[in-house]
């Protein structure tokens, strides 16, 4: 009888970490995170028609510097940034190389005050007027296309541990307990 409360014990352990590890695989960053992004310039969805030197990302508290990435990639899937990122109390400064007409994705991520990572996306258009196009662009090396595995890689990679420790537990523990009884 004493086995069978143990084993049942076990199983809603196991049941509770799953539900745990599932609901932080699909949960949103943001549920998670302390720092909330209030505004972008530009816009998300805007469509620009006068040159560009900076994107900055508006927050409402503080940000750290450090691990604080933007990635500006523009036609071409080429990377747009220029330089590392300048934080400034709430406010994540990213110069640009010349912007020329065509689509915009910028990738953001920052540390909040707190320590916990927030990320997202937004898009933008550059429409230059005839005679405004710039003659340089980024560098043909600074292509995004080997950026790291997405914007939650370090989420599922969270999920996945907590997922094989529950699985771990419901497997070792029963045996430990009839090794145990033996």
């Amino acid at each position: 009888m004493a086995h069978q409360q143990h084993w049942w014990w076990v199983a809603r352990l196991g049941a509770t970490a799953i539900l745990a590890a599932t609901t932080v695989m699909f949960s949103g960053a943001a549920a998670w995170a302390h720092s909330r992004l209030e505004h972008t310039n530009p816009a998300d969805g805007a469509v620009l028609r006068a040159p560009l030197a900076e994107v900055t990302l508006t927050f409402n508290e503080r940000v750290h510097g450090n691990f604080t990435t933007v990635v500006v990639t523009g036609p071409g899937n080429l990377s747009y940034s220029q330089g590392h990122v300048q934080v400034i109390d709430d406010v994540v400064h990213q110069k640009v190389y010349q912007l020329r007409s065509g689509a915009y994705t910028v990738a953001w991520r920052a540390i909040s005050a707190d320590g916990h990572p927030v990320q997202g996306r937004f898009a933008f258009t550059m429409s230059l007027p005839p005679g405004q196009e710039p003659t340089t662009g980024p560098p043909a090396a600074t292509t995004t296309a080997g950026t790291r595995g997405g914007p939650h890689w370090w989420l599922w990679g969270t999920a996945a541990v907590v997922v094989l420790a529950a699985l771990a537990a419901l497997v070792l523990l029963p045996r430990r307990r009839r090794a145990a009884a033996r």
